[in-house]
C-alpha cells in the first residue's frame, strides 16, 4: 500500500516538480528579459529611429546648403560681371569704333569668366529690348564667344527679369538644353540697361547629390508643385497625392504607411522657392530599428536558451535527491527492508526528509516483524485448532458413526425382514451414516488439507480447485505455476483458505459453468479464480449484512498486507484477485 501511494504520488508530483523548477528558472529569465526587450525597444527604437531620422534632415540639408552655396556664388558672378569697367566703359561709349573696342573688352572678360567657371552653360548681356549684345557659350571644354545673337525679348526669362527693378534677380525653372538634352536654369540680374544672363549647369546645382542613392530617391520640386529634377526610372505622379504636404517652404518630414519624406526648401530668389526631397522607405530608412530589434530577439533567444539548460542543469541536482527518495521509498515499499543510507546526503531539507524516511522505515519494519510474528502465531494457533478439531472428529464423532453404521448393517442382515418397510428404513439409515461419514472426512479434510504439508501450495490448490470442481459439474482452467522455493507458511495456508472460501463461494452461488485458477509469483505471489456465474452485486451484499466470506477473505489478505479484490456484477460472473507481497528466492516458476 505504501509502494502503491508512493507509486501514485511520484507519477504525478515528481516530474512536474522539475518542470515547474525549470519554467520557474526560465520565467525567471525570461520575465526581466522580456521587460528589458520591451523597454529597450522602445527607447532603442525611438532613439534610433529619431537618430535615423535625424540623419536624414542632416543629410538633405546639406543638400540644400549646397545648392544655396552654388547660388550664392552665381550671384557673387553677376554681381561682379555687372560692375565690370569695361561694362560701364561700353555703356558710356557712343562713337561706333568706341563700342565695338569695348564690345571687345567685354567679350574678353566673359570669357576670362567662363573659362574659370566650367558649371556656366552660357553667359549673355541683353540691351532692353532683348538683343543679345554679347555671349560666350561653353562647349566639350571649349569657351567661345557667340556668333549668332538673338533676340530674346519674347522668352520668358526676359520678361520676368524685366519686370524687375534694377539689381534684381530672376530664377528661372530648370530649362533642357536643346542639344544635349542636359537641364540648366537662367540665372537673370536686372541691369539699368538690360539684362545680365548666366546659364547655370543643373548638374553642378546639384552636384552634392550621391552618384547612387541605392533605395532613396532624389528629386527638386518647385513651389508650385511641378517636378523640376528627379531621377531616370522614377514616376512623379506615384507619389503626387504626397507633394502638398512637402510644400510648407520650409525644413520637415512626412511619413506615410511606406515611406518617409525628408524635405528643405531652398530659395534660389525671394519669395519663391525649390524643394528638395529625400524619398526614402521605412524599411531602409530604420533598417537600424530592424537590425537591433533582430540582434534583441537573437540575444533574448540565447538568454532563454541558456536559462533553460541552467535550469535542467539546476533541477537535476535539485531532483536528484527526491528521485533517490523515490527510488528508496518503492524499494521499502516492494521489499519491505530498509534501503541502505545513500553515500552522499544533502545538507539540506531533502536530506533531513531522507534521514526522517530512514528512521521511519527501520521503525515500519521493527513494527512489521512484530506483527508478522503475531500474524504467523495467529495463523499458527488457527490451523493448530483446526488440526486438533480434526483429530478430535476424526477419533470421536467419525468411530461413532461408522460404529452405528457397523450395528445397522449387521442388524439388518440378521432380522428376516429385508423388503417390509423396516428393511427398507435400515437401508436409508445405513446410506445416511455413510453420507454422513464422508461429509465428516471431507471436513476434515478442508481442516487440515494433507496436501498442503506434502506437496505444497500449488499441489493443494490445484486438488481443491479440481474437487470442488468435480462435485460442482464445471469446466476448470487451472494455470498454476509451481515454485522451485516454497513460500513461507503462514503465506501458503493464508493462500489455500482464500481459494478454498472463493471456490466454495461459487460452488454455492455462482451456478458458473467454466472457472479459471491461476497462480503465480512476480512481485509477490497472484491468485486470480474467475467464473462465469450468474455474479451480484458486492454493494447490495455488504449493504444487506451478508458476505462473511469474503469478508474473510479480505482480512486474511490484510493481515499479509496483501489485498483481495473481488469484481463482479448481476449476470457478468465474478473474479477474486489476491496480491500477497511475499518474495521467494526464485521469482521465477519452474517450466
Amino acid at each position: 500500500m505504501l509502494h502503491m501511494n508512493f507509486w501514485r504520488l511520484s507519477s504525478f508530483g515528481l516530474h512536474s516538480l522539475r518542470l515547474k523548477l525549470i519554467a520557474s528558472f526560465v520565467l525567471l529569465t525570461f520575465i526581466p528579459l522580456t521587460a528589458i526587450g520591451i523597454y529597450g525597444h522602445f527607447f532603442t527604437s525611438s532613439a534610433l529611429s529619431a537618430q535615423a531620422l535625424e540623419r536624414s534632415i542632416h543629410q538633405v540639408h546639406l543638400q540644400a546648403e549646397s545648392i544655396d552655396s552654388a547660388l550664392r556664388q552665381v550671384q557673387g558672378d553677376a554681381l561682379y560681371l555687372s560692375a565690370l569697367r569695361s561694362l560701364n566703359m561700353l555703356r558710356q561709349q557712343s562713337t561706333p569704333a568706341e563700342v565695338d573696342l569695348w564690345t571687345h573688352e567685354v567679350g574678353q572678360d566673359l570669357l576670362v569668366l567662363a573659362s574659370v567657371r566650367p558649371m556656366y552653360y552660357a553667359v549673355r548681356l541683353l540691351d532692353a529690348d532683348g538683343n543679345e549684345r554679347i555671349g560666350v557659350h561653353a562647349q566639350e571644354n571649349h569657351v567661345h564667344l557667340i556668333d549668332d545673337l538673338q533676340n530674346r525679348r519674347d522668352e520668358a526669362f526676359f520678361r520676368a527679369t524685366m519686370a524687375l527693378p534694377t539689381d534684381g534677380v530672376y530664377v528661372s525653372p530648370f530649362q533642357t538644353e536643346r542639344s544635349s538634352g542636359a537641364p540648366y536654369v537662367h540665372y537673370a540680374v536686372r541691369l539699368p540697361d538690360g539684362v545680365l544672363v548666366i546659364d547655370l549647369h543643373a548638374g553642378w546645382l546639384l552636384r552634392a547629390l550621391p552618384e547612387n542613392p541605392g533605395d532613396d530617391t532624389w528629386s527638386m520640386i518647385d513651389q508650385a508643385g511641378r517636378f523640376l529634377v528627379y531621377p531616370n526610372g522614377f514616376d512623379p505622379q506615384s507619389i503626387a497625392v504626397d507633394v502638398p504636404h512637402l510644400l510648407t517652404g520650409a525644413r520637415g518630414t512626412y511619413e506615410t504607411s511606406s515611406s518617409v519624406y525628408v524635405f528643405d526648401a531652398v530659395y534660389p530668389v525671394e519669395n519663391t522657392y525649390w524643394v528638395i526631397v529625400r524619398h526614402t522607405p521605412i524599411s531602409v530608412l530604420y533598417a537600424s530599428v530592424t537590425d537591433f530589434i533582430h540582434v534583441a530577439i537573437f540575444l533574448i533567444i540565447i538568454g532563454v536558451t541558456l536559462a533553460l539548460a541552467l535550469a535542467v542543469a539546476i533541477s537535476r541536482v535539485l531532483v536528484e535527491p527526491v528521485k533517490r527518495l523515490q527510488s528508496m521509498t518503492i524499494q521499502f515499499g516492494r521489499d519491505g527492508f530498509v534501503p541502505p543510507l545513500p553515500d552522499r546526503m544533502p545538507n539540506d531539507e531533502i536530506g533531513e526528509l531522507m534521514r526522517a524516511f530512514l528512521g521511519t522505515a527501520r521503525e515500519l519494519e521493527g513494527k512489521r516483524l512484530i506483527e508478522h510474528r503475531l500474524i504467523e502465531r495467529l495463523i499458527r494457533a488457527q490451523e493448530e485448532e483446526r488440526k486438533l478439531l480434526a483429530y478430535d472428529l476424526h477419533d470421536g464423532l467419525i468411530q461413532q458413526l461408522v460404529g452405528a453404521r457397523f450395528y445397522l448393517t449387521q442388524c439388518r442382515s440378521m432380522c428376516p425382514f429385508h423388503e417390509n418397510d423396516t428393511g427398507h428404513a435400515l437401508l436409508r439409515g445405513c446410506d445416511a451414516l455413510s453420507e454422513a461419514i464422508v461429509e465428516g472426512r471431507r471436513i476434515i479434510e478442508g481442516l487440515r488439507p494433507a496436501a498442503l504439508d506434502d506437496l505444497g501450495l500449488t499441489a493443494a490448490i490445484e486438488e481443491v480447485a479440481t474437487e470442488t470442481a468435480t462435485a460442482a459439474g464445471w469446466d476448470l482452467k487451472l494455470d498454476l505455476a509451481p515454485f522451485s522455493v516454497e513460500p513461507e507458511k503462514t503465506v501458503a495456508v493464508t493462500l489455500y483458505r482464500i481459494a478454498q472460501e472463493a471456490l466454495s463461494n461459487a460452488r454455492k452461488h455462482a451456478n458458473a459453468r467454466h472457472v479459471t485458477v491461476a497462480l503465480h509469483n512476480g512481485d509477490g505471489l497472484t491468485l486470480d479464480i474467475t467464473d462465469d456465474g450468474i455474479g451480484f452485486d458486492p454493494i447490495a451484499l455488504a449493504g444487506e449484512g451478508r458476505g462473511l466470506g469474503i469478508t474473510t477473505m479480505h482480512e486474511r489478505a490484510s493481515l499479509l498486507n496483501g489485498r483481495c479484490t473481488l469484481e463482479s456484477q448481476r449476470g457478468g460472473g465474478t473474479h477474486v484477485h489476491v496480491h500477497v507481497p511475499c518474495a521467494l528466492q526464485n521469482k521465477e516458476a519452474v517450466q
